[in-house]
């Protein structure tokens, strides 16, 4: 979806939905979990607002929100793959 209109001094604003699979380790247990990220990214000023972060259960949210490199790893993750997706790289 596309908001806002394009002119030299604005940008193309789109609302992408991303899912991410991740295992992680709660009392010596892997588990396997998914976070739905939806977020509006901005290509021009290379910009991620997150709008909405579903988790799949509360262990994973523990472990996400309570680790600030898995933080960091998701949105490496996310704008790595939409500069991939935004120039065509394979």
């Amino acid at each position: 979806m596309l908001r806002g209109s394009p002119s030299k001094n604005d940008s193309i604003t789109i609302c992408l939905t991303e899912m991410v699979f991740l295992k992680y380790v709660v009392d010596a247990v892997t588990k396997s979990g998914m976070i739905t990220i939806e977020f509006e990214y901005s290509s021009s000023h290379l910009t991620i607002n997150y709008l909405d972060v579903e988790f799949s259960d509360n262990d994973l949210r523990k472990h996400v929100e309570g680790n600030p490199r898995v933080l960091r790893n998701i949105d490496s993750y996310l704008r790595n793959k939409l500069l991939y997706r935004e120039y065509n790289l394979n």
